[in-house]
């Protein structure tokens, strides 16, 4: 008959801490045990660009950030979100669908895309910083 070991148990928590679970119950025959995990602390995001491929910005350079003016999904535009991509004052580099309307996010000056923060269909909050540009 199967028992309720410390080895059990261990993978039992493992496996709950992989999958984001807040609770563990196990039960044996008439041995039981149960758990409340503490959240995991939330993880960096992955760089969208590897470093190598990244502008090296100066500290005194003075980065322009284009935010989200709405609640809703990131969508790329026509031209792309890209590291490197040239952008125009005006130009729509991102759209955000929200209630099924695309919304066209415009860059606020020109210059060069040295940073992109979100991925496709990623949701976005209003005001979260979508892009850096270099003026």
């Amino acid at each position: 008959m199967a028992q309720l070991d410390i080895d059990l148990i261990r993978h039992a928590l493992t496996t709950a801490r992989k999958h984001g679970f807040a609770e563990v119950e196990l039960a044996v025959g008439e041995d039981s045990f149960a758990a409340k995990l503490a959240p995991a602390p939330p993880e960096a995001p992955a760089p969208i660009a590897p470093p190598d491929v990244l502008h090296q910005v100066e500290p005194q350079d003075e980065l322009i950030e284009i935010r989200s003016t709405l609640v809703g999904y990131y969508r790329a535009a026509k031209t792309p979100l890209q590291v490197g991509t040239i952008v125009n004052e005006g130009d729509v580099v991102a759209v955000i669908g929200a209630l099924g309307i695309a919304n066209d996010i415009e860059s606020p000056v020109s210059g060069e895309v040295v940073e992109v923060l979100v991925e496709q269909n990623q949701p976005v909050e209003y005001g979260q910083v979508l892009a850096r540009i270099l003026p």
